[in-house]
């Protein structure tokens, strides 16, 4: 049952992070556009701003649980240097916790105010007219699997498999600074 889980969240990471580097270059593409737009025919696309900001969100918490399982997150391991591996082991497992604890918050805030938009039917103010509640779900979908990518982790802590999928001869004193 843990085993299935973690899997699937490992799989849920991949994807996520797939369509946020698809973002990223479709982010990249939409800002080049708007750069010639304006510098070529005094001309800004009324969606290029509006459009970053939707994927920029998601592309930010849609890499961060993958991030977290690759090992891609800034870790001061300097704090754990004169400790031994179970002191370290301990210290991972309450920061990774901590996270948990703000990530679940976070991910609460996330989904209420998503679910508030979908009740109100809110719309962009821009001329677009975007229903919020389109991107605001994947903002949801992406805060949440960085929830579940730390659940994971801790889990992982607890029965002692590597935290970082790269890595499977981890202990946590090859980390250390």
């Amino acid at each position: 049952m843990i085993d299935t889980f973690l899997k699937a969240v490992d799989g849920l990471t991949r994807l996520s992070a797939w369509v946020a580097a698809s973002l990223l270059a479709v982010l990249a593409l939409l800002g080049m556009a708007e750069i010639l737009s304006r510098a070529l025919f005094n001309y800004s696309i009324p969606i290029a701003f509006e459009y970053s900001s939707y994927m920029l969100a998601f592309i930010m918490f849609g890499g961060s649980a993958w991030a977290l399982r690759e090992g891609g997150h800034i870790r001061v391991t300097l704090i754990m240097g004169p400790f031994g591996p179970r002191s370290r082991r301990v210290l991972d497992i309450g920061a990774t916790a901590i996270g948990l604890a703000v990530s679940i918050y976070l991910t609460y805030a996330v989904i209420a105010f998503t679910v508030g938009t979908y009740v109100l039917g809110t719309n962009s103010f821009f001329p677009s007219e975007t229903p919020l509640a389109i991107p605001q779900t994947g903002l949801a979908f992406s805060v949440t699997l960085l929830t579940l990518a730390l659940l994971a982790r801790l889990i992982r802590l607890f029965i002692g498999e590597p935290t970082e999928a790269g890595n499977h001869d981890e202990t946590l004193e090859e980390n250390v600074i």
